[in-house]
């Protein structure tokens, strides 16, 4: 087919039928949109037959192509997106649609999407939720947090749809988490909310050890901002213990009063804790001196599988 107006990129790890149903539902939505489509499809090294259902998978339209490429090895879910655009960067494509494929995202969202402008960036809001009390307190207490550290808010994921700008800028730049990384960019932004669906096996694989996983990758993509928060937190803390100090030396040399114990506990607490920022301010430091000096070329770790139509 001639260079297609969309391409959608789809990581998935051990989804056995549930690719499938995803690429089929996925087809019918695609398949009216002007100027075609292309699903890729990113097999994060799964363990059972998941690849194979995808490399015997056929589109059921002309309007749809479909791609499958296969990791080297298993990566995780945000460096197989990243792997998925700079393949994606190879196909002549105007826009770029990352997405689940585990059927929560709802595909409908593609077609408003497509209506909209089409420079920048356009997010997907995250609206209701079908998880448990706990996850979605987990949720609000990481959303609140991101907003704290970055002044910044996060209702979204990876569900979004960018550029070739955009998709230069990634590529280029890399990224811990995709979705902290779109937030970052000082490019034309517009939202949309669409709920979020059941699985299409009605299983999550979401827990809350891989949500707070998921939260602290986030922070990382901000973090000058987390940064900024231990240096402030030094400086007042110093200010704290240096006051302290002062306040016992004029007691003890000035007057006749006792100094009580828990003054010298609290000083050497504060102490302590000037150090403990002071020792994170230095480390940070270092762990983003690493990620600045990280190789900027794209590297491609994959095989890619051809499909006629």
């Amino acid at each position: 087919m001639s260079a297609p107006r969309l391409c959608v990129i789809a990581p998935c790890f051990n989804e056995g039928e549930v690719a499938v149903r995803f690429v089929r539902e996925l087809e019918q939505v695609l398949a009216p949109i002007p100027g075609g489509a292309v699903i890729v499809m990113v097999d994060d090294a799964s363990t059972d037959d998941t690849l194979h259902r995808l490399e015997t998978l056929r589109p059921t339209t002309s309007q749809v192509d479909l791609q499958v490429i296969a990791l080297s090895y298993n990566m995780g879910h945000q460096e197989a997106i990243y792997q998925g655009l700079l393949h994606a960067a190879t196909i002549g494509a105007e826009r770029f649609v990352v997405m689940d494929s585990d059927g929560e995202d709802d595909p409908a969202a593609i077609v408003e999407m497509m209506t909209a402008d089409a420079e920048g960036i356009t997010l997907v809001a995250r609206g209701k939720r079908r998880e448990s009390w706990r996850f979605k307190l987990g949720y609000m207490l990481y959303r609140r947090m991101f907003r704290l550290v970055t002044k910044r808010s996060i209702s979204f994921g990876n569900y979004s749809m960018i550029d070739r700008r955009v998709l230069g800028i990634a590529i280029d730049r890399g990224f811990i988490h995709y979705a902290a990384f779109l937030s970052r960019q000082r490019v034309p932004t517009r939202t949309i909310t669409y709920d979020r669906r059941s699985r299409l096996d009605g299983r999550s694989k979401m827990s809350f050890k891989s949500l707070s996983i998921h939260a602290f990758r986030s922070l990382i993509e901000y973090s000058e901002d987390v940064l900024s928060l231990f240096l402030k937190g030094f400086f007042i803390l110093a200010v704290a213990a240096f006051a302290a100090i002062i306040i016992i030396l004029c007691v003890k040399l000035f007057t006749d009063e006792a100094i009580p114990g828990w003054a010298s506990i609290l000083t050497v607490s504060l102490l302590n804790s000037t150090l403990l920022c002071l020792g994170f301010f230095a480390i940070g430091l270092l762990l983003v001196n690493s990620i600045h000096r990280r190789d900027r070329a794209g590297k491609p770790h994959y095989r890619s599988i051809s499909h006629g139509h």
